[in-house]
């Protein structure tokens, strides 16, 4: 929607700049400075309609600006972030095309707001609200291109930090390509758990992998339970949680079932397979973690155990 027009002198304009130097988490004058920047700006046509607000191009690239300036030392200001939403949705939205010279400008633009992001984020690679504004970003252009480039950012961030959830969180997400109806195909899946267990195997006590792991498998029993591609598929999954596990052992000299996170995941595992044997072996797990290795969590893993059990049954 665009803001009603009325005469705002550029001087208001200047003075909620001057403002938000003193206050950068002030809404109020945030939106104020949004409406007179609507007022100041010049739709390209007279008859011009968006459900966003326009936003001269001059007056995008100078916000933009101001609020890296202020980010700079509020990258968790919220206030900062939903003000370049505001100022990138027109122009965000008009993308049609998956072609660099179809998109042009536009595309130029996304390219320096990402570059941006990912300057955020190598100082503080769990700022909730730049993961939250890049995946708009890549939701709102839906370009292959910019999926399959974010992929290739997201491998560069596990590979420096396998433990960054933040990164594996966005993999989700990206491999989904922003939407719950576009599942992994089970071919897909089988090499996804490949890239999975390598990152596992850096660390098996890594949460991160685990629950990533377990998601995928999930997803493929809720779409081919009872096929043969399925059993198959969670067949090598068991082996492959069976060798990190030993290669642990063997490397650390330690017992594998202090990784918690690895076995919870072969809980999971057993438990989809549902044959007896897997259910039995699933409960014996579920008792280990109670009693012995995750105290912590021993009410839920007593709980685990009684549900497993009634399947069993």
């Amino acid at each position: 929607m665009n803001f009603p027009t009325f005469d705002i002198p550029e001087r208001a304009l200047e003075l909620t700049a001057l403002c938000l130097r003193f206050n950068p988490a002030n809404y109020t004058t945030w939106w104020f400075r949004r409406q007179c920047l609507a007022s100041l700006s010049t739709p390209p046509t007279s008859d011009f309609e968006s459900k966003y607000t326009y936003f001269s191009e001059n007056f995008i690239a100078n916000d933009l600006m101001l609020a890296s300036k202020l980010g700079g030392s509020n990258p968790k200001n919220y206030q900062v972030w939903y003000h370049r939403r505001n100022l990138l949705e027109q122009s965000f939205s008009d993308m049609t095309s998956d072609s660099d010279t179809e998109c042009g400008s536009v595309l130029e633009l996304v390219n320096e707001e990402l570059e941006y992001i990912a300057g955020v984020l190598d100082k503080d690679s769990k700022n909730y609200h730049a993961w939250s504004h890049r995946q708009w970003i890549l939701k709102i252009i839906n370009m292959e291109s910019k999926w399959t480039a974010e992929i290739e950012y997201i491998n560069d961030l596990l590979e420096a930090d396998v433990r960054n959830n933040s990164a594996w969180n966005q993999r989700w997400l990206v491999s989904h390509r922003g939407s719950k109806s576009k599942p992994f195909p089970v071919e897909a899946a089988s090499e996804e758990v490949n890239f999975v267990i390598s990152k596992a195997r850096e660390d098996p006590y890594n949460e991160s992998p685990w629950r990533y792991f377990v998601a995928l498998i999930k997803e493929q029993f809720r779409l081919i339970a009872s096929s043969p591609e399925f059993v198959s598929l969670v067949d090598t999954c068991e082996n492959a949680l069976k060798e990190v596990k030993e290669k642990f052992e063997l490397e650390s000299k330690k017992d594998g079932m202090e990784c918690t996170h690895l076995i919870a995941a072969h809980i999971d595992i057993l438990e989809m397979k549902g044959d007896e044997d897997s259910l039995s072996s699933a409960v014996e797990f579920a008792i280990l973690l109670e009693s012995r290795y995750d105290p912590v969590r021993k009410k839920y893993w007593k709980l685990r155990a009684q549900q497993l059990q009634v399947v069993a049954n």
